[in-house]
């Protein structure tokens, strides 16, 4: 639920993942973004699997990837730009789940929700695509949920994000009316239809 950028790419020389984790480093170093870098063994098959945790999926194993991922603030999920051995954009996830033939390669996006981020970061990051895309991944497609990285407008992309901000608070608002209620005298069923009914009114496009 909210703003997400979603890419998919192909690295014309995979040699040049290097150039691309230096730089994307030099840059998160002057931005003081947090950043993790991969170099595993592209020769070594993918021997991984998530699994569940008291905190959430955990990958373990090996994944062959190099590459590198970004954090540009706290509330964004990462950037990655992690390449497998024919330089296809890929992230940890996604390439379990190919090489567990559980998602097609060609239906392999990477995503970052930046709604919580705000807008100057949600341009930071439609900037740093733009940027591979003219220097490394001539191919790369964006979908972006803002609408900047076509027409650049930041306005729009302020519309979305304060609409979508407003309708994640009416919900929210609404559930702790309904938490702070007799919850006891529903049944499962009828909350479910409660918050099916809620989600849609609240998170319906106005005109």
């Amino acid at each position: 639920m909210g703003v997400s950028i979603h890419y998919r790419g192909r690295l014309t020389d995979i040699q040049k993942v290097k150039s691309i984790c230096d730089e994307l480093a030099t840059i998160a170093e002057k931005m003081n973004w947090r950043y993790t870098c991969l170099k595993e063994d592209w020769s070594k098959p993918v021997l991984s699997s998530i699994d569940d945790t008291a905190k959430g999926a955990d990958i373990n194993g090996h994944l062959p990837l190099k590459g590198i991922a970004l954090t540009l603030h706290a509330k964004c999920e990462a950037l990655s730009f992690f390449f497998d051995e024919n330089g296809n954009l890929r992230d940890p996830i996604s390439m379990v789940n190919v090489s567990a033939e559980t998602l097609q390669l060609e239906d392999a996006w990477i995503s970052a929700k930046t709604q919580f981020a705000g807008p100057d970061v949600h341009i930071w990051i439609i900037g740093l695509l733009k940027y591979l895309k003219k220097f490394y991944i001539p191919n790369l497609e964006v979908q972006d949920e803002g609408e900047y990285w076509q027409p650049e407008n930041a306005e729009i992309l302020k519309e979305k994000m304060n609409f979508i901000d407003k309708k994640i608070a009416a919900v929210s608002e609404e559930l702790s009316r309904v938490a702070r209620g007799h919850i006891e005298s529903y049944s499962a069923d009828e909350l479910a239809t409660v918050i099916e009914t809620l989600l849609h009114n609240k998170f319906e496009v106005e005109d």
